[in-house]
């Protein structure tokens, strides 16, 4: 006997967990409140090949992770770039930040002193006054010197240029060997230095006298970028000691007669060279810059440019150059250019990855380097500090080095400070003296 079929309809599985998520009938009894939990994954992906919901959300879930893992890369990446730039980089660019901060600089009275009056109080009151004024040069601000008093360049003769030769010996009673023409070579670029036949070197010839068996420790100034400015020049020529050694731009106008004014009064001399710094040529040293995209040539004819402004100097001060002073190939003949001629090298480190010393020392090129830079920040306390910093090198190392710009509170904290060096036991030396003493890093 054949039993009848059963007549049960069985709901379709996928269905019913469709139901189920969508909260179906609580008493079902695949409902997740009474079975404990959700079917597992695999029944429902094998009765009905994963919805289409869930692969959607399975790609979001990759592709947000994918992207969280690329943002963490980059943020990583940027960070560690930013890091290394600013281990190379951040001395140079605090520097350029504090020489671009606009300053105020107020002179300093000493006891009893007048002060000047006030230059629009003695101001022409009519037009006649006015262009009488102006016909004898009067009324004009450092702006109109150096533009002629019209707009125009300042001629030769006009403005700028050293308002006084000092007469007669030096204050201190050292005396400079005068300018030589046994150690000149006169070219097109103008009178070069050479090694004299009988073997003297300007560097050593125009260095200013110093007792080197003096046991006490040596601390050096040396000032740059000289010559632009008259008020400035003028300053540091007849306030600071003779023992400081001034460095003069080469694109200064009159620099030969710049430099017989500072060599009077007992300054060793020495001309900026400059050298192209990291940031060029948003931070531009010149048109005859040295470049190490130029040819070497090219950077030899540069260098020679400079050399022939003026004679009598000791030697080169290294003028920016952050980018330069670190490669070899391109410093490398600039410094062998310098030997030949008998001159000294003054690594100002403008880059703490400056190898010029050491290249210098490599071909015996007599070489100093800059310890401080005494007014990065340009305030009286700063400089202040700079400078006893200073001497804590000196009293270590022996001797020491420091550079400042022609700044007038520059040269005012020098000025003071050179005054005191004598009680502290500790003697100002000119930076030729300091020739290959100090100590390779």
């Amino acid at each position: 006997m054949r039993l009848p079929k059963p007549n049960i309809r069985l709901p379709r599985l996928p269905q019913l967990f469709k139901k189920r998520r969508e909260g179906g009938d609580p008493d079902d009894p695949l409902n997740e409140a009474e079975s404990g939990g959700p079917p597992p994954d695999d029944l429902e992906r094998g009765l009905d090949d994963e919805p289409a919901p869930r692969k959607k959300g399975r790609w979001k879930r990759v592709a947000s992770a994918a992207l969280t893992t690329l943002l963490a890369v980059a943020v990583i990446g940027g960070a560690g770039g930013l890091v290394g730039w600013l281990m190379v980089n951040a001395e140079h660019t605090e520097s350029l930040r504090e020489i671009q901060r606009p300053q105020l600089t107020v002179d300093i009275l000493d006891e009893g002193e007048e002060p000047e009056p006030n230059s629009s109080a003695a101001a022409p009151r009519s037009k006649a006054e006015a262009d009488g004024a102006a016909a004898d040069g009067e009324g004009q601000g450092p702006a109109d010197k150096e533009s002629g008093g019209d707009g125009s360049p300042a001629k030769d003769g006009e403005g700028e240029g050293p308002s006084a030769v000092a007469d007669g010996a030096p204050a201190d009673g050292v005396t400079l060997t005068p300018v030589d023409p046994a150690l000149m070579e006169v070219r097109d670029e103008g009178r070069l230095p050479i090694i004299a036949v009988d073997g003297r070197q300007p560097w050593s010839t125009y260095a200013r006298p110093f007792n080197v068996d003096d046991t006490r420790p040596w601390v050096a100034v040396l000032v740059t970028n000289l010559g632009l400015s008259q008020r400035e020049t003028d300053a540091a020529i007849q306030l600071l000691p003779g023992a400081v050694t001034l460095s003069f731009s080469p694109y200064a106008e009159d620099l030969e007669a710049w430099l017989e004014a500072a060599r009077s009064a007992g300054h060793e001399v020495f001309i900026d060279l400059p050298l192209e710094p990291l940031d060029f040529p948003r931070d531009d040293p010149g048109p005859s810059t040295l470049l190490t995209s130029l040819s070497t040539a090219d950077n030899l004819n540069r260098l020679e440019w400079v050399l022939g402004r003026a004679p009598g100097y000791v030697g080169v001060t290294t003028w920016m150059g952050s980018q330069f002073t670190t490669v070899e190939d391109a410093m490398m003949p600039v410094l062998e250019g310098l030997k030949e001629r008998g001159l000294m090298i003054v690594d100002s480190r403008g880059s703490s990855r400056s190898i010029a010393t050491e290249l210098a020392s490599s071909i015996q090129l007599p070489r100093a380097f800059n310890n401080r830079f005494l007014d990065s920040t340009p305030s009286i306390s700063s400089i202040d500090r700079a400078l006893a910093d200073l001497e804590t090198v000196a009293q270590e190392q022996r001797v020491a080095i420091g550079i400042a710009r022609s700044l007038p509170v520059s040269i005012d904290r020098i000025q003071r400070w050179a005054g005191t060096l004598e009680r502290k036991g500790l003697i100002l030396a000119p930076v030729s003296a300091i020739a290959d003493r100090q100590r390779l890093r």
